[in-house]
């Protein structure tokens, strides 16, 4: 079994997926038998931040919400004991290749954990199943989710574009664009649809970017460096 050190993230994004309705087994192609809390509704939604996508086929997308239905499931209703089993999911190519990702939960439309990767460090599948049993149990910010919290979550997953540097704050297109701060020791980002959904200018953008990296708001007028991706955001 091949083991992942990923440097986990923290996000303020509000995203959307629920793990209600539990039962069924009418999965797609591709996808495993349902188990325990799968839901039967497997269309999947994507929003695209920007041009960039990573391509996923319906099947594909079906296969990472099953994957992290399942890792919510293992972890925080089976306590997470042995090896979780990726054996019956069919993982294609495109799954099995480095992205970074981050999974974010939601109760009663209150963030309920964040977690995520930058780097491409593990497989899509791999990086969807360690984030989301990291939201759930690993959040600093929250207590870990309980077994009666399952039917009450609400879950997005956001699989990120390749990084690029920015020499001006003009390359930075508020809701096309992830936006990454670093100053000194100090690092923040936010996902693309969190000013959208906060109703930022660029300026509140960048000025609760820099609190949240533990910086004064103003601070990254000077001295700070950028970055910038897009994502794609599937939900059901």
């Amino acid at each position: 079994m091949k083991i992942y050190f990923v440097q986990w993230l923290v996000c303020g994004a509000t995203l959307m997926f629920q793990l209600a309705g539990y039962a069924g087994t009418n999965n797609p192609a591709g996808a495993p038998a349902a188990a325990e809390g799968s839901k039967t509704d497997m269309t999947i939604k994507e929003h695209c931040s920007g041009a960039w996508t990573p391509g996923l086929s319906a099947d594909e997308k079906a296969v990472l919400f099953a994957i992290v239905e399942d890792t919510l499931l293992w972890g925080v209703k089976g306590g997470g004991r042995g090896d979780f089993d990726f054996e019956k999911y069919k993982l294609t190519e495109k799954l099995r290749q480095p992205m970074a990702t981050f999974v974010t939960l939601k109760e009663k439309g209150m963030l309920r954990g964040c977690i995520g990767s930058l780097a491409p460090v593990a497989p899509l599948y791999q990086s969807v199943h360690d984030n989301a049993i990291s939201a759930a149990l690993q959040d600093s910010r929250f207590h870990p989710v309980a077994s009666h919290e399952l039917p009450l979550l609400e879950v997005h997953v956001s699989v990120l574009s390749p990084i690029r540097e920015i020499k001006t704050l003009d390359e930075f297109k508020l809701g096309e664009n992830g936006i990454i701060l670093e100053k000194g020791g100090s690092r923040a980002v936010y996902l693309p649809e969190v000013a959208i959904e906060q109703k930022w200018t660029k300026d509140e953008t960048l000025d609760s970017l820099s609190e949240k990296a533990g910086l004064s708001p103003g601070a990254w007028r000077s001295g700070a460096r950028f970055k910038v991706f897009s994502s794609v955001v599937l939900s059901r």
